[in-house]
């Protein structure tokens, strides 16, 4: 729970940071039906930025100026920046028990092997790719495996939390 009722203050956006923002609604405007590959339009965005003169990235750094002013006002309003340093995660308790596994996790740590087996040179990203490309065509007998993997595991983390508010009650 949070301590105030007051929202976090956004970070300040880069001047590049608002180049990308508009290539990338333009090719939602261009392309509305298709579905867009971040990594493919942030690369576009990095080499167009790179050749992009100083007068034609003056906009987005008049861009970037404001927002940088935006964010000291807020900060101003917030307490400043040791209120936004003190502002502290709540630790997780390691005795906690572990949440239960989805379908797609206990699906995931089946293949996992087998990706990487056949594609060492993948990073982990790429993986996961594929292996929410599998998942999205295996048969209802097979994911059945896995959703009833998934319900076993969620009645289990039920259990284990019934059994814990046992124990914090006596």
């Amino acid at each position: 729970m949070r301590e105030s009722a007051k929202p976090p203050v956004r970070g300040k956006t880069s001047p590049y940071g608002f180049f990308v923002k508009m290539c990338y609604e333009e090719h939602k405007k261009k392309y509305p039906n298709e579905n867009v590959q971040v990594t493919e339009i942030s690369k576009k965005c990095s080499e167009k930025w790179k050749t992009m003169s100083d007068d034609e990235k003056r906009r987005f750094f008049e861009l970037a100026q404001k927002d940088a002013e935006r964010y000291q006002a807020e900060v101003a309003a917030y307490g400043g920046e040791d209120a936004l340093r003190k502002r502290k995660r709540v630790k997780k308790d390691p005795n906690a028990p572990k949440r239960a596994l989805s379908a797609f996790f206990f699906f995931s740590h089946d293949k996992r092997p087998e990706v990487q087996q056949q594609h060492p040179e993948w990073k982990v990203g790429q993986v996961a790719q594929e292996l929410g490309r599998f998942w999205k065509a295996l048969g209802e007998e097979e994911r059945a495996v896995y959703e009833r993997k998934a319900l076993e595991d969620k009645e289990r983390y039920a259990e284990v939390l019934h059994f814990q508010s046992y124990l914090d009650n006596l």
